[in-house]
């Protein structure tokens, strides 16, 4: 049953934020002027969100694998929060035009992105090691191969 609800909501969330109306509306844009601000707001609220709880995370998990280079998380946000910056410092500074905050947003999402695969990939390497280190002290305990029960 939650199988079939989170294809129906993930399915409605798909068609509800299909841009159809913008490609169908004659004319000029059907966004409001106060709309892209509002936006710009909210990923900001959210990403110092994300950075206290990643925060929070870094001291409670210290020593486990998920906090080993919680660093890497803390910079992929930074990145995010200066990618939703960046769009303000357009609007405010005459010197930097839109297309330059475009290209500086989209490369910091890109570097963000590059900093989360670093961190889960090397996440799930210490999980590997540690699951086969534990597998090997129980078969070393056990004297049985404990992998093919």
């Amino acid at each position: 049953m939650h199988k079939a609800l989170r294809i129906a909501a993930t399915t409605l969330a798909f068609f509800a934020g299909t841009p159809a109306p913008a490609y169908a509306a004659e004319g000029g844009s059907i966004v409001p002027p106060w709309l892209p601000y509002a936006g710009g707001l909210v990923s900001l609220a959210v990403a110092l969100v994300l950075l206290l709880e990643v925060l929070r995370l870094r001291k409670f998990a210290f020593g486990a694998a998920i906090s080993a280079h919680v660093s890497y998380v803390i910079a992929a946000v930074v990145c995010l929060v200066a990618s939703a910056l960046a769009f303000w410092f357009a609007n405010f500074l005459p010197a930097l035009s839109v297309d330059h905050a475009v290209l500086a947003a989209n490369l910091l999402v890109t570097a963000a992105m590059g900093l989360l695969v670093a961190y889960f990939a090397t996440v799930r390497l210490r999980l590997v090691r540690f699951m086969h280190d534990l597998e090997d002290s129980l078969d070393d305990d056990t004297g049985e191969d404990v992998t093919h029960a």
